[in-house]
Formats: structure tokens, C-alpha cells, sequence
């Protein structure tokens, strides 16, 4: 049997809480060892992108947990109450600027990356993922190009840039770099 499952939803909502206040302070497990490690070996260009990849995905785990708080927190606030009826939304409020210094970590430990072994594949990629998870689609989009332009076949980077453009509402370069993206997939 699950331990979460025994769990009363406000014993749930604290421990969530805690889970996401360890987050924003030490970001992962994988966060605090590759710091760990880093501090033997500062100049190790692979660990730095390790560790950008450890905060970017700290800082998803924490928006997949606040979101999740916020369902339980909604479900508690209106228990017994029935459901919204068919076409009427419920919004959820989350503050996502809150798992900001995850993701600033994570572009820090990118341009280390870079400062070291410039020419080191996938960083302007991987700064294009994050830029993204903040919303910021003018950087998401600036990165994506660099990428392409560095590795013209680079498919994860046509991919992403076909959603940043949905995302901006530029449909016609959304089109054409989804097809860039699926034809550098085949």
C-alpha cells in the first residue's frame, strides 16, 4: 500500500509544501551532488551541464508540484460541493515565478559550460528549454537559432523552435520548422 494513500490531504498539502520549499532551497538529490562534486572538480565542463540539467529539471518538478497543490488545495477548499458543470472552467492560480531562481540556476551553470569548452553540443539547446520552461520565447527562440545555426541537423532544436513560434503565434514559421524538425527526424 502507498504511504501517500494514508495521508490525510492536509498532511499531503504539508508534505508537498516542504518537498517544494527544499526544492527552491537546495534544488534535487542530483542538485546537491553534482555541486558536491563540482567542488573537487570546477573545471569539469560535463558536470556543469549536468548540473544545468539538474536545476532545469528541479525546476519542473517544483511546477508539476505546485501544480498539483493547487488541485489539492482546490479539492479541499470545495469538498462536497458537485463538480463545475460541463463547459465551465476552473482556474487554478500557481505562482510560477516562484521556481524562477531553478531555472537561473540552471542557464548559470550553462554559460559555465560554455565559458569552459565553447564549443560543447547542446548548451545554446539546453538554454533554449529553460529560457522556454520561464516563458521567455524571445531567448527561447535566440537559443534555438543558435543551435540550428551551430548544428544545422539539429532536430530537438527545430522542434522546440516550431513551439516557441506556436507559442508567439507565428504560425507560418511554426509550420516550417515542424516540418524542418520531422524531416530531420526521418
Amino acid at each position: 500500500m502507498d504511504i501517500f494513500n494514508q495521508l490525510t490531504p492536509e498532511a499531503m498539502a504539508e508534505a508537498m509544501t516542504k518537498r517544494m520549499e527544499q526544492l527552491l532551497a537546495n534544488g534535487s538529490d542530483d542538485v546537491t551532488r553534482l555541486r558536491k562534486e563540482l567542488e573537487k572538480t570546477p573545471d569539469d565542463a560535463e558536470m556543469w551541464f549536468e548540473l544545468g540539467l539538474a536545476y532545469n529539471q528541479a525546476g519542473l518538478q517544483y511546477e508539476d508540484m505546485a501544480v498539483r497543490l493547487a488541485e489539492l488545495q482546490y479539492d479541499m477548499e470545495h469538498e462536497g460541493e458537485p463538480l463545475p458543470e460541463s463547459g465551465e472552467e476552473v482556474t487554478l492560480h500557481v505562482n510560477v515565478t516562484a521556481v524562477r531562481p531553478l531555472y537561473e540556476e540552471s542557464l548559470k551553470a550553462f554559460d559555465k559550460v560554455a565559458e569552459l569548452e565553447p564549443d560543447y553540443y547542446g548548451v545554446a539547446c539546453q538554454k533554449g528549454i529553460v529560457y522556454g520552461n520561464m516563458h521567455d520565447l524571445e531567448n527561447a527562440e535566440a537559443c534555438y537559432l543558435q543551435a540550428l545555426k551551430d548544428d544545422d541537423e539539429d532536430f530537438t532544436a527545430a522542434y522546440y523552435l516550431s513551439i516557441v513560434y506556436g507559442d508567439m503565434g507565428k504560425a507560418d514559421l511554426a509550420e516550417e520548422y515542424a516540418r524542418l524538425a520531422e524531416k530531420l527526424n526521418d
